[in-house]
């Protein structure tokens, strides 16, 4: 399994052509990224290794449909664009400190939110394990009766710890719930 997913990491690597580079730091050097995850219409995420040669997971701020890359640095593709960026940077830095406020087995950790290239960014606990989406579609064996109940009522049990913290998710799916090794849930 683990070497299934190395193999998986260094595939999407080829992906990345809006996505910085493995080798670039971060946060005065902090933070050096390995290796691009993924996409989605508001961030890039990277496997990057902090100061003290953790894995973690380090969220960029980049809206494709508002944004370039010019260098390091992000910025809106037009004026407009560029104010309608800067908005969704400051949400994102907002967001980062109310999710870093949740302490919760099932719901990713944030470390840290920093702004740096013109963008903002954050570090996030890095899990060892695959999306739900993967294991349905690649290892839906795995997902037996006793598993499945277990991981609605984990997530059932987060969303709930969330709505009781006044924060709503609006992107729960099977792309955004990590499943460890040992079948533990965790909303990202």
């Amino acid at each position: 399994m683990q070497r299934k997913r190395k193999l998986k990491l260094e595939g999407r690597a080829q992906d990345a052509t809006h996505a910085l580079s493995t080798g670039d730091k971060l946060l005065h050097g902090q933070y050096t990224i390995q290796c691009y995850l993924s996409s989605g219409g508001f961030g890039v995420t990277y496997l990057a290794r902090d100061s003290l040669d953790r894995p973690i997971v380090i969220k960029e701020c980049f809206p494709v449909l508002t944004c370039v890359r010019k260098g390091k640095r992000v910025m809106g593709r037009t004026p407009e664009d560029e104010a309608t960026f800067q908005t969704i940077v400051r949400s994102l830095m907002h967001e980062a400190r109310r999710i870093a406020r949740l302490e919760h087995p099932n719901i990713v950790g944030v470390h840290q939110v920093f702004a740096e290239n013109g963008t903002a960014y954050m570090a996030l606990d890095f899990v060892n394990g695959l999306d739900l989406l993967d294991i349905i579609q690649h290892d839906p064996d795995r997902l037996t009766p006793e598993v499945v109940k277990s991981i609605v009522r984990k997530i059932i049990e987060a969303v709930v710890y969330m709505h009781d913290a006044d924060m709503l998710h609006r992107d729960i799916s099977p792309d955004n719930i990590l499943i460890t090794e040992d079948n533990e849930p965790v909303l990202i």
